[in-house]
């Protein structure tokens, strides 16, 4: 299963990162790669540490799927070669959503925090922290289905991250993404979310919703004469119209 770093417009410059922790099983990076399989980006500042790696990722064309390839060998006395894809749309006019720096237990430690009562100090165990990340799974996997894609770093396999995985989430959306969580969480420990957080949510979707829209590009009707001033459009040779905007 492929992770998606995302919408690029073909002229953007956009940093990425992945986090391996939760699938190195204790064991740390000896080498890494990452690799172009398909489309026409370029990778620059390739680099990795002891449990991710990182790049700079820059130019494609309009309407392209890339897909990256990353393969990381550990250091372990009988090494594993692990590999996980990744996926960037490039679509002109698209723009980032912006920094994304938190990770997976951040964003589910805050929806725990938003469910507790005023006052109190909630001691969240392991077994609800997993428990919290197989939920924020699934919830990221309807908002990528939907209007809401925000590039969350999907684990190859449903509820196979980790808690220290970096989110992929940017971080004006981490509001927003903490309190629905709390909304999926709350029931199952008998509270109710209050009205302060449910307008705090409301706020915070709106945010969400403008940072995921997409301006749709529109190109000349299809019966728009060029006109004499346009010649180089085809006026006098094969159409007199002005060309449509290819669509992907």
């Amino acid at each position: 299963m492929s992770v998606s770093w995302g919408t690029k417009d073909p002229d953007e410059v956009r940093n990425v990162a992945y986090s391996w922790l939760g699938r190195l099983n204790g064991a740390l990076i000896a080498s890494a790669s990452l690799t172009v399989e398909d489309g026409t980006v370029t990778l620059s500042n390739v680099a990795n540490t002891d449990t991710g790696i990182s790049a700079t990722i820059s130019g494609g064309q309009d309407c392209e799927t890339a897909t990256i390839v990353s393969r990381v060998v550990t250091d372990e006395t009988e090494p594993q070669t692990l590999e996980q894809a990744f996926t960037i749309q490039i679509t002109a006019n698209a723009s980032a959503l912006g920094p994304s720096t938190s990770t997976k237990r951040q964003i589910i430690e805050m929806a725990y925090e938003e469910c507790s009562l005023a006052g109190y100090e909630f001691n969240v165990t392991p077994e609800e922290l997993f428990s919290g990340l197989r939920k924020l799974d699934a919830l990221m996997a309807e908002w990528a289905q939907s209007s809401k894609d925000l590039s969350y770093n999907a684990p190859a396999t449903f509820g196979g991250g980790d808690l220290e995985d970096v989110s992929g989430i940017p971080d004006a959306a981490i509001n927003g993404a903490a309190i629905s969580l709390a909304m999926a969480i709350a029931p199952a420990m008998g509270k109710t979310m209050s009205a302060e957080s449910r307008a705090r949510l409301v706020k915070s979707m709106s945010v969400i919703s403008t940072m995921c829209a997409k301006r749709t590009s529109v190109g000349w009707a299809r019966d728009t004469v060029a006109g004499a001033g346009n010649r180089r459009f085809g006026w006098g040779y094969s159409s007199p119209f002005m060309p449509t905007r290819r669509r992907c």
